[in-house]
């Protein structure tokens, strides 16, 4: 579902105000230029152009854990712009989010810990002694971001109501970002509108980028076993220990390559060959299995965005 945006409307019609419709000020320069609230939604306006950001569902729901369908989006915009007093037929979003919150067998913490790198992301991980709390992709322009965290804990956090049909849940949240006009306009030709946010064809060019992006994140925790119908040689034996080693300490793994990186142990094109190895470690050296946790995971992603959020 579409959760937070940025929407901007330029060549407002004259005297338009927004303060004077349904708006909570914030801060007012002049007649001209203001600081508003209406709800969750954050309002700015100046001479030209009014700036609208926060999320689809708070504002129609107040939370934003439940599912949003394309009529709620229709809704949820129709409603602001009564509340505003405009049209966003013409408006341009800037950024939009568009995520799913899982219920799970097992703590979120479990599954974060699992994701390791991607091929096109950068990863951030935000942990405390209690474990991993929240893991982030992120584009090195900041246009594009995928994250993962504890939703459950996030509300309590923050003294939010848990709607009855995730109390006493696991929830993991997903979400993959547009952060910038520019990323927008990169993947939807053109850029797009508030009322295309309720396109179908939007909507699922959105659930195959969220999916995409999930699908590129590395998964650890494979299980690894010796093929006993084949001869097993100390070399093959190495590797097995080696590929078991790495799936289960990945942490611990990279940062002993960094160090003989680091150290000019190891030059690029060596290490370029054995990761390229690693990859295809699989073929005759050794069977191995999916985490549960990943394959759980997997399929309830899968299911998610082949019947729609």
């Amino acid at each position: 579902m579409f959760d937070n945006v940025t929407l901007k409307v330029y060549d407002l019609p004259q005297k338009y105000k927004v303060f004077k419709k349904s708006a909570e000020i914030v801060y007012k320069n002049d007649e001209n230029t203001c600081k508003c609230r209406i709800k969750n939604m954050k309002i700015w306006q100046n001479y030209n152009c009014i700036t609208i950001i926060g999320s689809l569902a708070k504002y129609l729901h107040d939370e934003n854990i439940s599912p949003l369908s394309r009529e709620d989006i229709r809704q949820t915009i129709e409603k602001l712009e009564q509340d505003i007093g405009l049209s966003l037929k013409n408006s341009i979003v800037c950024s939009a989010e568009f995520g799913m919150s899982i219920i799970t067998k097992e703590k979120p913490f479990k599954y974060l810990n699992l994701f390791r790198n991607t091929n096109k992301l950068t990863r951030v991980e935000y942990s405390k002694i209690t474990g991993v709390e929240t893991i982030a992709f992120t584009s090195k322009t900041g246009s594009f971001e995928f994250i993962g965290y504890d939703k459950i804990r996030e509300m309590k956090k923050r003294k939010k109501d848990i709607p009855r049909l995730f109390i006493n849940s696991n929830v993991i949240r997903l979400e993959y970002k547009i952060r910038k006009k520019r990323g927008i306009e990169a993947r939807f030709k053109g850029g797009l509108s508030a009322y295309s946010l309720f396109d179908e064809n939007v909507y699922k060019r959105f659930q195959e980028l969220f999916f995409d992006a999930y699908k590129d994140i590395n998964k650890m925790g494979r299980l690894v076993y010796a093929d006993k119908s084949k001869k097993m040689s100390p070399a093959i034996l190495k590797k097995l220990l080696a590929e078991q080693y790495r799936q289960s300490h990945f942490k611990e793994y990279l940062y002993f390559l960094q160090q003989i990186i680091e150290d000019k142990k190891l030059t690029a094109s060596s290490l370029a060959k054995m990761l390229a190895e690693n990859k295809k470690l699989g073929n005759n050296i050794y069977i191995s299995e999916q985490s549960p946790l990943i394959s759980e995971l997997d399929s309830l992603v899968y299911d998610r965005v082949r019947f729609g959020i």
